[in-house]
This record gives structure tokens, C-alpha cells and sequence, in this order.
């Protein structure tokens, strides 16, 4: 109703002569008031690791940080320390992949203000080959809380592979 409202009132303004704008203004327009309106803006990030890691250089704790960063719509990720500042209160989905290769295991925590909310493990330690772990979290924040994908308590082996095959992974998006 407030869409049919808006672009009405834009149409006359246009037909009138008093401001002109394509359809595109006119869309993008009346999609920045149903978004104010709703009380939010777009939040949404994919960042990933550039090269595999080697298991003995991480260790329990540590924070994953993700240095190639494809999108961060509403600037929520940091890429120097790896955490996600959620930018205003709603409801989050984040999502973590990771692939153990060559008898390597890793568990990784999603953690937010330092309480651990989910956790999966990539567990190739019994193979030569590789090993998946993924996880999906929802989770309610407020504006100004902290989610970040850590190392868990589990990591043992060769590496952890993120190349032109597979990559480890953090991303999420505000649904709500």
C-alpha cells in the first residue's frame, strides 16, 4: 500500500514537471522508506581465507580471521581481527566452512561476546583426504555485539585448506 502510495505521489511529481527521475530513482526510493520504515538497514557479509593454514601455526582460541573479503554490506565485518560488530539490533545468520586435509582435525566455535553458540568439526584424521565441517547459527543480537569463528579445542594434523578447491569460509546476514 505505501509502495502504490509513493510511486503515485512520484508519478505526479514527474508528470508535473517538477522533479524528473527514471524508474530506477522511483524503485530505488520507494525501497529506501519500506526499509526505513521496517527499522533497518541491509547487513550482510562473505569473507574467506586467501591460502590454507598450517595446523601448527593456530592454536586453541584463536580467533579465524578471514582476509579476503567479497562482500560487507553495512561494514560489520573487520578484517584485521576477524570479528563481526553486529551494526544494530535483529536477527543474524552466520555461516562457517571449513576443510581438514591430509589426517588433519579442526573443531571451530562460532562465539558470540565470548560465549560459544555452535560448533563443528573437520575431522580427516583417519584419511589422506579431505574433510568438510559447516555450520549455519541463528543468532539475536544487539546492536554492538561480537560474533567471531574461532579455533575449538580440537586441532591436530597437517592443515587446514582453503584454495582453488575448497575454502574456509565466514559469512552471515541480518534476517530480521
Amino acid at each position: 500500500m505505501l509502495r502504490r502510495f509513493v510511486l503515485v505521489i512520484l508519478c505526479l511529481c514527474v508528470a508535473s514537471g517538477e522533479e524528473s527521475c527514471d524508474r530506477s530513482e522511483m524503485e530505488n526510493t520507494i525501497c529506501s522508506l519500506c526499509s526505513q520504515r521496517r527499522g533497518g538497514h541491509q547487513v550482510a557479509f562473505f569473507a574467506y581465507m586467501s591460502q590454507s593454514i598450517q595446523i601448527n601455526a593456530i592454536s586453541k582460541y584463536m580467533t579465524f580471521v578471514y582476509d579476503r573479503v567479497e562482500t560487507n554490506v553495512g561494514n560489520g565485518y573487520d578484517v584485521r581481527s576477524g570479528n563481526f560488530t553486529a551494526p544494530e539490533n535483529g536477527v543474524y545468520v552466520f555461516h562457517t566452512s571449513t576443510t581438514s586435509y591430509d589426517k588433519s582435525v579442526c573443531s571451530v566455535e562460532v562465539v558470540k561476546n565470548g560465549q560459544i553458540k555452535d560448533i563443528t568439526l573437520a575431522d580427516s584424521g583417519q584419511h589422506d583426504d579431505r574433510a568438510v565441517a559447516s555450520s549455519m547459527t541463528i543468532l539475536s543480537l544487539t546492536k554492538g555485539d561480537i560474533v567471531l569463528a574461532r579455533v575449538g579445542t580440537a586441532q591436530s594434523g597437517n592443515y587446514l585448506e582453503s584454495n582453488q578447491y575448497t575454502r574456509m569460509s565466514f559469512s552471515g546476514f541480518k534476517l530480521a
